[in-house]
């Protein structure tokens, strides 16, 4: 069995004396080189620092000397693959040979950099006489804690993009976590400036902080609640613990196996056979209560993070409830609908409502964005944003296929076709892995990307070959990435059955403009009542609402409007909002009283004195 020190160094390059024309490694030499980076420009500073961390990490060098090298560029490695990563956020998946390459660049940044505190590591280790190692102690505590902040920035930028972890990534974390207990220096601090909201941290706070992540599964979230939660994660790790687990511990304690190269999760101990390997955490203090108590701080209102993601996350990790419904096997294609236009648009009969086509502005974010600029109707112009964000050209080799590991090699050059955007507005077909009473788990195995998000609404199909079917309407709750040409998803349905509808803010007795909106029949044997989905920005609770929807009246297809009022809201995210509602004038007591008298509508008294809500005239102004 291997030792911790083995299965860290066992694939470092081998190095040799560094010749006259190599990188010069004293400190003035340094400085200067690192004076003359211009980190303004990713491009060039990226490929400096990446060629150079390459070439240094097959030379012979003093451990110090690489030390003040690492040191001065551990900051500008992870702000500039911080820069990468945007780069490669909120595109459609699986991502395309050029962004898969930016991917690509951002492990082996890390890697690097890894590599070259691994061979300190290393050298401090088998430092054996006290005056060649000075500080040896402190030495060893900062560098675990560099390789782990590299490693963590790697293993999140693999789960932005809902790929799995590299091999080995787990199993270097897990190793170097287990290497500072052994050393006993779990709990020193260590200053990184790289670090967003704290300026000092422990090696096993920043351990926690990555496990915490993989715990709440990443690929049930959003690309930005990731990042969010693992930055907010650097003072919330400090609420929880972990310890080598004891038998006379509760049988529900939250155990972990650190002998695995998987994704971390919560395990039973007796099914773990290396009992040295099973450690408990405690995340007692990481429950709603607690989180929310922080959450009100100053610096976690600056994030993504919501009041939802907060219970989801203390869910997470607390015991882990049991699949209400357990998953079967089972092959069928299905067609496939995303986004809350294209669900609207298939619910409507595969055709845009009658008010959207003499000015067709919306898509799935409610903007159309054209591959070409185009002069609507009205004057205005939409414009593509492919064709306004531009990619610096990449340099390189690494950029080259030859850099691909062989898995990604296979899915880039399959057919050897580049991708291609699919029509936005047309179903495709998903093949069908598993099904269970509540959802489905679906697979994309095709060249062309989609543009499918956790938490986006959905609607299937099991009549792929007729235009028109039944659709069922859900939402993604998770998603995943397999190789770089297939993905996969898991869909919550929400309702069986949904009608198309459109909803307009009712305001001083006037609507305002029209937007797509979906109807939920009320289901009784789940205790769920009628909703509504609308957008995900412009609607709120209390909000009036005019309803207007379309029905089979005496052998004719006629409006009917309704007023309606936004009850509690059910779910919300950046895609969609869902609410209760009622009829206004259920809301409001009698038929009398209706919602446009005055003594009914919310006070919007125009005084100086008076605390008025100005949200209806914000766009106007």
């Amino acid at each position: 069995m291997q030792t911790t020190e083995q299965a860290l160094f066992k694939n470092l390059p081998e190095q040799t004396k560094p010749g006259k024309s190599g990188f010069k490694f004293q400190q003035n030499a340094i400085d200067q080189w690192f004076d003359t980076l211009p980190l303004a420009n990713i491009r060039v500073s990226t490929k400096t620092i990446y060629k150079t961390l390459k070439e240094t990490n097959q030379h012979l060098v003093a451990y110090k000397k690489r030390l003040y090298f690492l040191e001065k560029i551990h900051e500008p490695v992870v702000d500039l693959t911080t820069n990468l990563k945007m780069l490669n956020l909120n595109r459609e998946l699986p991502l395309d040979e050029k962004h898969t390459r930016i991917a690509i660049l951002i492990q082996k940044l890390h890697r690097q950099i890894s590599i070259g505190y691994k061979q300190i590591l290393r050298d401090l280790l088998n430092c054996k006489v006290f005056f060649l190692c000075l500080g040896k102690r402190k030495l060893i505590t900062l560098v675990i804690q560099r390789i782990i902040r590299h490693s963590s920035l790697a293993i999140i930028a693999n789960y932005q993009f809902y790929n799995a972890p590299g091999k080995g990534q787990w199993s270097d974390v897990h190793q170097l976590f287990l290497l500072a207990h052994k050393e006993n220096i779990l709990n020193k601090k260590i200053t990184d400036p790289s670090l967003q909201l704290i300026s000092e941290t422990t090696i096993k706070n920043i351990y926690l902080q990555i496990l915490l992540v993989s715990i709440a599964d990443p690929y049930r979230m959003a690309q930005h609640h990731t990042y969010s939660i693992f930055k907010q994660l650097e003072e919330w790790s400090a609420l929880a613990d972990i310890h080598l687990h004891k038998d006379s511990e509760d049988k529900d304690a939250l155990v972990i196996d650190l002998s695995s190269d998987s994704q971390p999760s919560f395990v039973a101990p007796q099914d773990i056979s290396d009992k040295q390997a099973i450690w408990t955490i405690d995340t007692t203090k990481l429950d709603y209560a607690h989180l929310i108590e922080h959450f009100h701080g100053p610096e976690t209102q600056t994030t993504e993070i919501n009041v939802d993601l907060l219970k989801q996350l203390s869910l997470s990790w607390g015991i882990a409830p049991n699949r209400q419904h357990s998953r079967r096997p089972a092959k069928a294609q299905l067609k496939v609908a995303i986004g809350l236009n294209n669900v609207h648009y298939v619910l409507n009969g595969n055709t845009d409502p009658d008010w959207m086509k003499p000015r067709e502005v919306e898509s799935d974010n409610n903007l159309i964005l054209n591959e070409n600029t185009t002069l609507s109707d009205n004057g205005f112009s939409s414009r593509s944003v492919e064709s306004t964000v531009k990619v610096s050209d990449i340099w390189g080799e690494v950029f080259q296929n030859k850099s691909l590991s062989s898995d990604k090699t296979e899915g880039l050059n399959k057919d050897n076709k580049s991708q291609k955007k699919t029509d936005p507005k047309k179903p495709h077909e998903w093949e069908m892995i598993n099904e269970s009473i509540g959802g489905y788990c679906l697979l994309w195995d095709n060249n062309d990307s989609i543009n499918a998000k956790v938490g986006e609404l959905i609607a299937i199909s099991h009549e792929p070959g007729k235009k028109e079917g039944y659709w069922f309407v859900g939402t993604i709750r998770w998603l995943k990435c397999v190789r770089t040409d297939k993905i996969q998803i898991g869909v919550q349905i929400i309702a069986p059955n949904a009608i198309a509808v459109s909803t307009a803010k009712f305001v001083s007795m006037q609507e305002g403009m029209k937007s797509r909106a979906i109807l939920l029949p009320a289901i009784p044997i789940m205790k769920q009542p009628k909703t509504l989905i609308t957008t995900g920005l412009g609607y709120k609770v209390r909000d009036q609402v005019m309803l207007d929807e379309y029905r089979l009246i005496n052998s004719n297809i006629t409006s009917v409007k309704t007023k309606v009022v936004l009850l509690d809201t059910l779910e919300i995210s950046s895609h969609f909002s869902r609410f209760k509602y009622t009829l206004a004038e259920d809301f409001y007591g009698t038929n009398t009283k209706n919602i446009s008298s005055p003594e009914n509508t919310v006070d919007d008294t125009l005084s100086l004195d008076s605390d008025t809500d100005f949200d209806s005239i914000w766009d106007d102004l």
